[in-house]
């Protein structure tokens, strides 16, 4: 009699244990995160780097260009969405690198936010189209990665032909190089209207105080190579569930 109910306690100690730890799992991944969302709409890039961006290139070889307002001055084109009287949205372009052509790795870098999976991430991209010399114009091949460190805020981006920290991929857009032009316009390239991107944060273990990243990233880019330069517009972070 008291075997049998030594065995029964020791089975409902075990489940209870059992239920204690599967409930601590479950606050750990899937603790509530305060509402982080936020609209950046890059009317100026001195106010963007105020609230917490960065901006990091490490093209090779390395050139003078920067993300900047309207992404040169003038402005590539009118802005997406336009709260004041600049440029209204950021932009970079092939004066990332020195070269005639080489390999440009160039970082917008968001703020520190707590990230978690089903945030999502919209903004809206375009490229610059140039007259390319004959009868045409083109952007000569322009693409842009969106790219998460799921581990942490650090801004390690590696260098010109790595990611460093922000190892996962979230978005490619245009990862072929294909050029966009008036000549050609069935062919699938950066889109040379303002459209319209969405990203669903994905793979992370837990919430995570994290960042994410724009890379425009050209391999053999340059003035006598790829690229020409792109624009972003009107980035929204949604948190999930708010």
């Amino acid at each position: 009699m008291k075997k049998a109910l030594y065995l029964q306690l020791l089975i409902a100690c075990s489940l209870a244990l059992l239920v204690f730890n599967s409930c601590t799992k479950n606050d750990t991944n899937n603790r509530i995160v305060p509402d982080q969302s936020f609209v950046e709409e890059f009317d100026t890039v001195s106010a963007a780097v105020t609230r917490g961006w960065h901006l990091i290139n490490v093209s090779s070889p390395l050139g003078n260009g920067t993300w900047q307002d309207g992404g040169e001055s003038p402005p590539f084109f009118s802005a997406y969405s336009n709260k004041g009287s600049n440029a209204g949205f950021i932009g970079v372009d092939y004066l990332s690198t020195s070269a005639e052509q080489g390999t440009i790795s160039n970082w917008l870098i968001s703020p520190s936010l707590m990230m978690q999976n089903g945030d999502k991430l919209i903004f809206y991209t375009k490229s610059y189209y140039v007259f390319n010399g004959t009868n045409d114009s083109t952007d000569f091949g322009n693409s842009l990665q969106v790219r998460m460190n799921p581990l942490n805020d650090s801004l390690n981006v590696g260098n010109a032909l790595t990611t460093g920290s922000f190892t996962t991929e979230l978005l490619n857009i245009n990862p072929d190089l294909n050029w966009s032009s008036v000549t050609m316009p069935n062919v699938i390239a950066y889109p040379t209207q303002w459209t319209r991107f969405e990203v669903t944060v994905t793979g992370l273990k837990t919430s995570v105080k994290a960042r994410f990243a724009f890379r425009y990233f050209v391999t053999n880019g340059g003035s006598n190579g790829n690229g020409t330069g792109i624009g972003i517009d009107s980035v929204a972070y949604k948190s999930a569930g708010h």
